[in-house]
């Protein structure tokens, strides 16, 4: 029989002041940042759903008298994700409850229910670096290539993975912050005219990283005055020939960035720039939500708890995740 009570929890006279050890810990929330890179409002009725979208509208051309109408198709793209099934059961024999001498067994059994609210950000991050650790396939984007790649796409031949000058100092995170802004602002609709508007851009980003570039990140959006070098010619540069203290551009600016230091991201020096105003090519798909089981004592839904003892709680969910057309995200990979 499993069972997830040791014997230790059964001593008569147990002390239970730690009982709390684990009720606020992080398992019962997704990072509010969440839904800043992710849309979670798309439902499902089916275990597989085929999702499509028009591509952008031609633009008028000059039109000479007496030739023929300028003339375009338009084209569409249709793509596929499944749905999968995400379940947890716990189980214990209900001796071990009843002389559980912490009174906490099922209580902090429930917990597995609570953490179903963690798996759009686990899919999320197996979306963004490719991974697989929660989900059971990799996901390509709806152009079928991967979420990133330094391949043609938008109309520019770098795709929209960038190498970054480095992560060593603020400066460097900086320049390479506008090189990605630069580069959002050049995509294409795919019709030869600018993808993003202003207004998209100009309404800010999330920057995700792991927690080693914590400090760095920081640095160069957080503080007012920035640690730069100055080279013989008086130019500002990463390396220290002279120091300086510069005013930091996208605080002065008032740009808004909102940083996102993540422990999952395990590249120490990758990090990922999201537009807040662009629609969000990665999304979780709901099918159903959390479900409860039980076979319980005093249940008497089964035969199951009584000829065992064993009882159980259990929780059912079915939902998936995949990738639009993403033009929302640069990734620098160092």
């Amino acid at each position: 029989m499993a069972t997830i009570v040791s014997n230790a929890l059964l001593i008569n006279g147990l002390r239970n002041e730690f009982v709390d050890t684990y009720e606020r810990t992080r398992i019962k929330q997704a990072d509010s940042k969440l839904s800043l890179c992710m849309d979670l409002s798309v439902t499902a009725n089916n275990r597989n759903h085929d999702y499509a979208y028009i591509e952008a509208a031609p633009h008028v051309k000059f039109w000479p008298r007496g030739e023929t109408i300028p003339t375009s198709a338009m084209l569409s793209k249709t793509w596929n994700v499944p749905i999968y099934e995400w379940a947890m059961r716990v189980p214990w024999s209900k001796w071990d409850r009843k002389d559980d001498q912490t009174g906490s067994l099922v209580e902090m059994a429930k917990q597995a229910a609570t953490s179903a609210a963690l798996l759009p950000e686990r899919m999320f991050f197996d979306l963004l670096t490719g991974g697989t650790s929660t989900l059971p396939a990799t996901v390509t984007a709806s152009d079928g290539a991967n979420l990133f790649i330094t391949t043609s796409r938008f109309g520019q031949s770098a795709g929209n993975e960038l190498t970054p000058t480095g992560v060593s100092g603020a400066i460097d995170v900086l320049r390479d912050y506008y090189l990605a802004m630069n580069l959002f602002r050049d995509y294409q609709d795919g019709q030869g005219q600018p993808l993003h508007s202003g207004d998209v851009i100009d309404q800010g980003t999330v920057v995700v990283y792991p927690l080693e570039m914590s400090e760095v990140m920081e640095m160069a959006f957080l503080q007012k005055r920035t640690a730069t070098g100055i080279s013989a010619a008086g130019d500002i540069t990463g390396t220290l020939i002279g120091a300086a203290a510069t005013t930091n551009l996208t605080h002065d600016s008032g740009k808004d960035v909102t940083l996102w230091p993540s422990p999952r991201l395990t590249v120490a020096d990758d990090w990922y720039i999201f537009l807040k105003g662009a629609k969000k090519s990665m999304f979780y798909v709901t099918r159903e939500e959390v479900q409860e089981f039980s076979s319980l004592e005093g249940d008497n839904n089964g035969d199951h708890t009584r000829d065992t003892a064993e009882e159980y709680i259990q929780w059912e969910q079915r939902s998936g995740a995949g990738i639009g057309l993403p033009y929302d995200v640069i990734k620098m990979n160092t």
